[in-house]
């Protein structure tokens, strides 16, 4: 591989997509806002970008690392590793700059496509690709600056364009430089992404606990019980209905087994890392904030759109709404936030 490629957002997910394709021959541009990563890009300056994790290599720096997005735009192929809370202000970030050859992909998606597509229809702009995949890349945390860990080998992701008519031509851009195989449509993806099960439930069946362990609480070690198991065994039949009724497939792999391995450390301890990831640390982490107005809030929206009961599913985001005083599915992506763009992500 020797291609240029910008990296834009340099938390743990971007830190570790720069180490890999550096690795793997990739001259990349590393960008984010200077309040978001100084103290990273200082660390990896000195030291490279060190990471723990299966098939990652310690200690590489990339070709540039930059807090000015003209520079990183130079690049015609644009991975974004931003949290959905981000995607908004990144997509206006890059507008001034964006030439009809750019590729963008978005990693992980959560339908934030149609998010930079309308933010560069308002300003004129458009772009040869806009794609996104339905989970991270990495299940990773941050450890220090320019430090991190990836807890589970790099495996095969699905990849779906806005419009999905794009897809194609989205493997054909970003297939050599990761494992990806192609999603039929955006939908399909973002509700087949395996944080729509597991992050809301965690948090909310587990808020005494996290109250107690904060910052130090590990959701499969500190949460993982039946009682949680019993849960997202009840929201994967839901979710495999709704998914059903939309015509769609369901390819998520079963929870159960994963979670059995998870409760077997001696017998699987290749899953320890994974098991130790931190996190959450209450209700206005990622695990709600990102994954209630995201993916969660989909897939009740689409639950109603085809008629199929969810009651679990609704429930959740029902009190994670409550306690946070947020209505989801007023101000989250469903299908009504979608509109016109509806056609445009099946």
């Amino acid at each position: 591989m020797n291609e240029r490629i910008a990296i834009v957002g340099a938390g743990a997910a971007g830190m570790i997509t720069a180490a890999y394709l550096t690795q793997n021959g990739a001259e990349v541009i590393l960008c984010d806002l200077e309040e978001q990563c100084w103290e990273d890009f200082g660390a990896i300056s000195e030291l490279g970008i060190k990471i723990k994790g299966p098939g990652l290599v310690s200690g590489l720096r990339p070709a540039v690392m930059t807090h000015s997005i003209a520079e990183a735009m130079e690049a015609e192929c644009i991975l974004v590793c931003v949290s959905s809370g981000r995607q908004k202000k990144t997509a206006e970030w890059m507008a001034p700059w964006l030439r009809p050859e750019h590729k963008i992909l978005l990693m992980p998606g959560n339908l934030g496509t149609v998010i930079f597509a309308r933010v560069f229809r308002t300003q004129g702009k458009n772009c040869s690709l806009l794609a996104e995949l339905s989970e991270c890349l990495w299940a990773c945390r941050r450890l220090a600056p320019g430090h991190c860990i990836s807890a589970m080998p790099l495996g095969e992701k699905r990849i779906a364009a806005f419009p999905s008519e794009d897809t194609p031509k989205a493997m054909e851009t970003f297939g050599g430089l990761l494992p990806l195989k192609a999603g039929a449509n955006l939908a399909e993806d973002c509700l087949n992404s395996p944080n729509v099960l597991t992050h809301l439930s965690g948090t909310l069946l587990n808020l005494g606990g996290i109250a107690q362990k904060k910052e130090k609480f590990a959701l499969f070690v500190d949460g993982l019980n039946d009682g949680y198991i019993r849960c997202l065994k009840l929201l994967e039949e839901e979710r495999k209905e709704v998914l059903k009724a939309a015509g769609m497939e369901c390819y998520a792999a079963p929870v159960e087994p994963l979670m059995a391995k998870l409760r077997a450390p001696q017998a699987h301890p290749e899953l320890e890392a994974f098991r130790q990831l931190s996190g959450p640390d209450g209700l206005e982490h990622r695990y709600i904030t990102e994954d209630a107005p995201c993916g969660v809030a989909f897939l009740v929206s689409t639950a109603r759109r085809y008629g199929v009961k969810a009651p679990v599913t609704e429930a959740l985001l029902t009190l994670a709404g409550s306690l946070t005083g947020n209505d989801y599915l007023r101000d989250g992506r469903t299908w009504d936030w979608l509109a016109e763009d509806g056609a445009d992500v099946v």
